[in-house]
């Protein structure tokens, strides 16, 4: 009775270790994947600032041409004029970097999660990095014709940093129990 007991106990101990294998093979492939994003999302900030000044000016001006006519389908009326066109332009510009960065900084938030599960230096190290990756892309930007540094444009970048982790950090604080969040 004894032996068959301790039989019984090793195959499920050998069919645990396979089952586990199994679940730490799925794990790294999620990981494997989260820093693909990453990569995948730094490649395509990195085309965006590639294109010349005249050339993105273009893009940038038929997205807010769109985005005009949308506007106005729903307000029923003409908002966007030629005097605030300029500052609307602007605006979908910048918009455009704090989109970007809140991915970036999400995807990197998600990779540093999976491997540490510590919402606060998963929270640091994504913010360190898409801060590394603004400046960066600014400094490449000196090298593409039309286009130039810009540190307001780092800024804005920080804004998009800065709206995915500010829920993020408040919402780990609550759930620690840590006190008021306010």
């Amino acid at each position: 009775m004894v032996g068959m007991l301790i039989c019984l106990e090793n195959g499920l101990h050998r069919k645990f270790k396979i089952v586990r294998k199994g679940f730490l093979k799925v794990e790294r492939l999620k990981y494997n994947i989260r820093w693909l994003l990453v990569v995948g999302w730094m490649c395509v900030i990195f085309y965006f600032s590639s294109q010349e000044g005249a050339v993105s000016h273009q893009r940038s001006f038929t997205i807010a041409f769109y985005i005009e006519r949308i506007i106005e389908y729903v307000f029923a009326r003409d908002i966007i004029t030629d005097f605030n066109r300029k500052s609307f332009e602007f605006f979908v510009r910048k918009l455009a970097h704090v989109s970007e960065y809140f991915v970036l900084n999400m995807l990197f938030y998600k990779s540093f999660y999976a491997k540490e599960r510590n919402y606060k230096k998963s929270a640091i190290k994504s913010f360190i990095f898409s801060f590394l990756y603004a400046v960066s892309d600014e400094i490449h930007q000196m090298f593409v014709a039309g286009r130039g540094p810009s540190p307001v444009d780092v800024g804005v970048d920080s804004i998009g940093m800065f709206l995915y982790l500010i829920p993020k950090l408040l919402k780990g604080k609550l759930k620690k129990g840590q006190g008021s969040v306010i």
